[in-house]
């Protein structure tokens, strides 16, 4: 079974990448208004928020099957 740590990593970024996809199409979609950039910026934000979540991710798996053999 996989930590509580490994889940909460791969539910936050799955999250922040829908989040991602979603603020970016609503900057493509909207018009050149005053909240225009901001749904980029958001968009930007939660890429890195995932991005930063599935690097906390595989970091924590780094060796994690390799054997350790006193007798080498």
């Amino acid at each position: 079974m996989k930590s509580l740590a490994d889940i909460l990593f791969i539910v936050v970024a799955l999250i922040a990448l829908v989040i991602a996809v979603w603020q970016f199409i609503v900057y493509v979609k909207t018009p050149n208004d005053a909240t225009h950039m901001m749904h980029l910026w958001y968009a930007i934000g939660a890429a890195i928020i995932g991005c930063a979540c599935a690097l906390g991710y595989f970091l924590r798996h780094v060796n994690k099957e390799e054997e350790i053999h006193i007798t080498q």
